[in-house]
């Protein structure tokens, strides 16, 4: 089902949170930080019956003292007082609440299991939507909220789903830094009440999103997630990673979240069938939503490769290889004009491109990927930076800027999506280091997809293009 409108789940109009704590070093504290901190607009409820305020607001001795309507609850407190918080919602008509509380079923024990379902049955009784238990919450730049106050605070269209909190915290950051903007963000824990298929499904029709991300251990519906999957993979790209393959990983998730892992294969047969893109890790996640965020998706598997020696150029066709992505030769009309500019090259370059022959020639392989690109030949390109072979030449620096400048006006002007690989900064000299992150900042801030090696941007290409 498309679920219900979740518009005050995400971007509510004012917020209590029970449990907010003067201690500045616990998540009572945090809650409410956020909110000032990312300037949220509407009012804040801090409820602590032994504090007059907190981070600035004034508190309240509970819920049924609040003077204004709530469109959300964070709970902070142990999970014994939640099913007291889930009575004055109902009281109030708050419409959500989202249980931060943990060591519930996930750990485990009967009673804690039996607790949680009570929970469940009072929120359904009284009307109110829970999120979580035992999940970090909402992040949603726009809408002035965060469950950490150090968190970005530049907004964009990419929205992710965890049922992890720290997962969640990682993919943020890390991929901040790879140039993702994250619209709404929501760590949903244990699942109990709002599922993962019900936020896809809401998810697929919200004009903010573009592209969903989401780290999957397991779920209690698994045809409501099936169902909401297909209907946003429908929609917009969906990447989702499935932890929890292996019978190790399995059993963490049980003790994480609760989860039912299921068996791999059935889960990637499942979400195959959706209509969504798989990853087995972070990293690939990462890349995925990168590639799927920063990249027109690809009409075809033709793939030219451009920049690095000899060495890169094999590698590049293997990692291509293991994709199935095709590498057809240089087209006639490239050759004709790498014919003009260096008659003993044009029999000799090839797909991909060995930066290393084409000194001396007067061309470049950004140049050479241009022509590429516009041939109509290929459907993506992958442009190797090659910065070792730059770190080594006098005036490295102004070297490396000057082709990565041509490599932006190449991608900019390129019909075709074309993935930058630029490697990790794994070198002993203090300025190297500096320049590679200061370049690769400057490509990601250009808006370019960047990736770390030339098969992880393989990879990103290779999943995103048709079969």
């Amino acid at each position: 089902m498309p679920g219900q409108d979740l518009d005050r789940l995400f971007s509510p109009r004012a917020v209590a949170v029970v449990g907010a704590s003067t201690n500045v070093d616990s998540p009572g504290h945090d809650y409410v930080r956020a909110l000032r901190e990312f300037g949220f607009e509407g009012e804040v409820y801090p409820i602590n019956p032994r504090a007059d305020e907190v981070a600035g607001y004034r508190a309240y001795p509970s819920l049924g003292e609040v003077p204004g309507a709530v469109d959300l609850v964070i709970c902070c407190i142990p999970a014994t007082g939640v099913p007291d918080v889930v009575e004055a919602c109902g009281e109030a008509r708050i419409p959500f609440l989202h249980l931060f509380t943990g060591r519930l079923s996930e750990t485990g024990d009967a009673d804690a299991a039996s607790l949680e379902e009570e929970i469940e049955a009072r929120a359904k009784a009284r009307g109110v939507r829970l999120l979580g238990p035992n999940g970090l919450g909402i992040y949603h730049p726009a809408g002035r909220i965060a469950f950490r106050p150090d968190l970005p605070r530049v907004g964009g269209g990419v929205a992710f789903l965890s049922q992890s909190g720290n997962n969640a915290v990682e993919v943020v950051i890390r991929g901040v830094a790879r140039g993702l903007r994250f619209g709404k963000v929501a760590n949903y824990g244990n699942g109990l009440d709002l599922t993962p298929g019900e936020l896809l499904a809401w998810l697929a029709d919200d004009p903010e999103t573009a592209v969903i991300g989401a780290y999957v251990e397991g779920v209690a519906d698994g045809r409501g997630f099936y169902e909401g999957l297909r209907r946003a993979a429908a929609r917009k790209p969906v990447v989702i990673q499935k932890a929890g393959r292996s019978a190790e990983g399995a059993g963490a998730a049980a003790s994480h979240t609760a989860a039912l892992a299921g068996q791999a294969a059935i889960w990637s047969g499942m979400l195959r069938q959706a209509g969504a893109i798989e990853a087995h890790s972070q990293e690939q996640l990462l890349d995925l939503m990168v590639g799927a965020s920063l990249l027109e998706r690809p009409g075809g598997r033709r793939v030219a490769v451009a920049g690095g020696g000899g060495g890169r150029s094999v590698q590049s066709a293997d990692a291509c290889a293991a994709q199935e992505l095709a590498l057809p030769p240089l087209p006639a009309d490239v050759r004709e004009r790498v014919a003009e500019r260096a008659p003993t090259l044009a029999d000799w370059v090839r797909n991909p491109v060995d930066q290393s022959i084409l000194a001396g020639s007067g061309l470049s392989a950004n140049g050479l990927l241009a022509m590429m690109a516009g041939s109509g030949a290929y459907d993506a390109g992958i442009a190797n930076v090659g910065e070792e072979w730059f770190l080594g030449r006098p005036e490295a620096e102004g070297r490396l800027r000057h082709a990565c400048t041509r490599l932006r006006e190449a991608i900019e002007a390129s019909p075709i999506p074309i993935a930058v690989v630029l490697g990790a900064t794994e070198m002993t000299a203090e300025w190297q280091r500096t320049l590679i992150d200061s370049v690769r900042e400057e490509l990601v801030e250009a808006g370019l997809a960047v990736f770390p090696t030339v098969e992880r941007a393989a990879l990103a290409l290779g999943r995103l293009a048709p079969r």
